[in-house]
């Protein structure tokens, strides 16, 4: 039986990719920092007759990776497959968006995923295990969009430290994997925040976005199936959905023509539109 450990998996791609690897016969470990999350999608794997563990997690911090590769270990032995899956996004302009907020996202979207990558690499290495990292990037690696500078530099950086980490660990027979998912229905926008904007108009901002979240084309499931997929395939980067993929092969063609179309979108021009999608959403979520 493999060991599978997942990030941010109590909800959304971290737990629809913990329910496809324990059909498949694997042991999941659900690592969140919502504890009570994690212990919920245990219980309703292990009903379903899976077998799965929970594990209290920050993924910014680099003792607790630490700590919890260690107890993996004791438990399971050297894990088989790992999904640096948490993450957060975080809008704001460029400059409007703090340092604090700047650093907030680079600790969990990227530090997570080095942190991750560097205790069960090493522990895959020294116990002989052909496993598998996948990294949750995102189609925004490839888009300059001007509301998202922070998320989509710290998912190109992911990308980019998939790659090499790749090449790395060729030698040991460590696949690696970059997983670029376009729109996604999760609550993303929803737990994120707005360069400033406070108290009730940040909470109205996350309502607004969460819901327009909502209407995306494809669920969690569809990720968790390129990621089972990926692993299988040993896949260097994956897109899913079409406008991943058409974003991906856009900033491969013409790195100009997507700084071109990230200049289209604007807060005022999500503002003005938030209103009008609202009799849409509440009529869809009857």
């Amino acid at each position: 039986m493999r060991t599978v450990v997942i990030t941010g998996a109590a909800a959304g791609i971290g737990r629809a990719t913990a329910e496809r690897f324990a059909k498949h016969g694997d042991r999941v470990v659900i690592a969140d920092i919502d504890h009570l999350g994690a212990e919920r999608a245990v219980a309703e794997i292990t009903a379903a007759g899976g077998t799965a563990h929970g594990y209290r997690l920050d993924v910014s911090s680099e003792e607790q990776w630490e700590q919890f590769a260690d107890w993996a270990a004791q438990q399971f032995g050297a894990v088989d497959v790992l999904v640096n899956n948490a993450g957060i996004l975080d809008t704001g302009g460029f400059v409007e968006t703090s340092a604090a907020q700047w650093q907030r996202t680079v600790d969990i979207d990227v530090m997570s995923v080095i942190y991750g990558s560097r205790v069960f690499a090493r522990q895959m290495i020294d116990g002989g295990i052909r496993g598998h990292i996948v990294n949750l990037s995102s189609a925004g690696a490839f888009f300059p969009a001007r509301v998202i500078p922070a998320y989509a530099t710290a998912k190109f950086a992911v990308l980019m430290a998939s790659q090499a980490l790749r090449v790395e660990l060729r030698r040991y027979g460590i696949g690696v994997t970059a997983i670029c998912p376009g729109a996604i229905r999760t609550d993303l926008l929803a737990h994120g925040e707005r360069a400033g904007l406070e108290g009730v108009e940040q909470a109205s901002w996350r309502e607004g976005t969460g819901s327009v979240q909502q209407l995306a084309f494809a669920g969690p499931d569809k990720v968790a199936r390129a990621i089972e997929r990926a692993v299988r395939r040993d896949s260097a980067i994956v897109p899913v959905n079409p406008e991943a993929w058409l974003a991906y092969a856009v900033f491969r063609l013409s790195p100009s023509a997507m700084r071109l179309a990230g200049r289209l979108g604007t807060f005022a021009m999500a503002d003005a539109l938030l209103p009008f999608a609202q009799p849409l959403l509440s009529r869809i979520t009857k």
